[in-house]
């Protein structure tokens, strides 16, 4: 006989009522949401005790002096806005202007436009007017001319360069000119001349540490903290002195005479405003060279000025050789004693190597850059051109003749004349001294020609041969990687 199942019903539970099991079940879905929780939260708290330090993004301030710029304001904007960093404020400064230069700065979307007030210090006023009321708050300054052009990544690289730099006062970009602004043949010819002495001078300075006795206000870049250092140390209202000529070069100087460094930039490139006429390049030439006297007549002495000793002794050793050498020439021929020999082409063959070798290595050089220092003519022309303008200046400073050269190099821009006859008087003075000396050398007795022939030779050997090897030395070294 077959067995029954026993079957037990469940007991019913009442409707709001929970079993054993539910609440169980319920214990264990909060605790483990409270663990969740926790485990958040302390997650949360380690990040926030344990998290990096946020760094601070730099601020940069450039600052566009501009007095009449029309004609090259756009492209200067048009460079600084297409930045790989693109400045946090970009000042137009526009300075007594009576052309459109304010009206077009104005379309720019994200370009402060900022007009001079009772400004009567030109360049240098404009900046430490803009200077006072823009540069709370900001890392950088950047000090741009009107009519330089920057490449893309200048800002960058100034920056990165400034920022790296242990105790760095300003960083200069690389200076070069864009041979494509000569429209004729004289002016294709002074933008050549112009990208060989920067060529030189930039080359000379990134083998010297970097290291330069001027940071150039067509584009350098300033740590603000030294500006203002430099404000106060002098008691001014702006870093930049309004007495200085060659504001620049005053303010490298204070810079370092507060242990800043004062750097050439390896990488930045800038192009600057090339001078097209031989009027208007005069003027800037007499500006920066007169400025520079005035501040060596200052009784001071550093290692800076040091360096600008150095460079006026070397131009001024440079003109010596030559005129001693043509006098010594002259004289010699005009007594039949002069005796020719092949040794004297050493110097001319290494210095038209040392030209050729800076003119290829200028940034966009052409066959017509170097073959122009090949030649040797027209680089030594330009020699003469700046030991006139070097004792013209000084001429000026030790007579104490004051000239307004901002003024001067303005009127030259313009193509105005500066007086024509400060030309012919000085042509009449050398004119008048060279016939007095050939005819005291012609009734000299015999004696003395001799004394001086012999003694104007050989002093003239010695120094040739000092010029020729620091020649030959720059011709050997090597670029280290450097480029001008």
């Amino acid at each position: 006989m077959a067995g029954k199942e026993i079957v037990i019903a469940p007991r019913p539970v009442p409707y709001g009522q929970t079993t054993d099991l539910d609440d169980e079940s319920f214990a264990i879905r909060l605790a483990a949401r409270l663990g969740e929780t926790k485990r958040t939260v302390d997650r949360f708290v380690h990040e926030v005790r344990y998290r990096p330090p946020r760094s601070r993004t730099a601020r940069l301030l450039v600052l566009i002096p501009a007095h009449n710029e029309e004609a090259t304001i756009a492209k200067t904007l048009d460079a600084l806005l297409t930045q790989t960093r693109v400045p946090d404020r970009i000042v137009v400064i526009a300075d007594n202007c009576t052309d459109n230069t304010e009206k077009i700065a104005r379309r720019y979307r994200g370009v402060t436009v900022m007009r001079t007030v009772d400004n009567h210090d030109r360049k240098v006023g404009a900046l430490n007017q803009a200077w006072r009321r823009w540069q709370a708050g900001y890392d950088f300054i950047a000090g741009i001319d009107a009519d330089t052009q920057l490449a893309p990544d200048c800002l960058q690289q100034l920056e990165e360069e400034l920022a790296s730099t242990p105790k760095a006062g300003g960083v200069m970009a690389r200076y070069t000119f864009d041979q494509r602004l000569g429209t004729t043949p004289m002016a294709r010819l002074l933008i050549r001349l112009q990208r060989m002495e920067f060529a030189g001078w930039t080359m000379d300075a990134l083998q010297k540490n970097r290291t330069t006795y001027v940071l150039g206000g067509q584009a350098s870049l300033f740590n603000a903290d030294a500006l203002r250092r430099v404000t106060e140390h002098n008691n001014t209202n702006g870093p930049w002195d309004a007495s200085a000529q060659v504001e620049d070069m005053q303010l490298t100087g204070d810079l370092r005479s507060m242990r800043y460094e004062t750097l050439v930039s390896s990488t930045a490139r800038a192009h600057a405003g090339a001078m097209l006429t031989f009027r208007s390049l005069w003027a800037q030439r007499r500006k920066w060279d007169e400025g520079m006297a005035r501040l060596l007549a200052k009784p001071q002495l550093s290692k800076w000025t040091a360096t600008l000793w150095r460079q006026q002794l070397s131009l001024l050793s440079n003109g010596a050789t030559r005129l001693l050498f043509l006098f010594l020439l002259t004289f010699s021929l005009m007594v039949h004693q002069f005796v020719w020999s092949w040794w004297w082409m050493t110097p001319t063959v290494i210095a038209s190597l040392l030209n050729a070798k800076v003119a290829w290595s200028m940034p966009n050089r052409t066959m017509g850059d170097v073959i122009t220092g090949a030649l040797l003519f027209p680089v030594e022309a330009y020699l003469w051109f700046r030991l006139a303008c070097t004792t013209a200046s000084w001429s000026n400073v030790l007579a104490g003749i004051k000239r307004d050269g901002w003024e001067d190099q303005a009127r030259a821009e313009r193509g105005a004349s500066n007086g024509p006859g400060r030309i012919i008087t000085a042509v009449a003075i050398i004119a008048i001294l060279a016939g007095l000396t050939v005819f005291g050398w012609l009734h000299a007795p015999l004696w003395l020609q001799e004394r001086v022939l012999t003694t104007g030779w050989s002093l003239l050997a010695v120094v040739t041969v000092v010029q020729t090897l620091s020649m030959l030395v720059k011709l050997v070294r090597p670029s280290r990687g450097f480029r001008p």
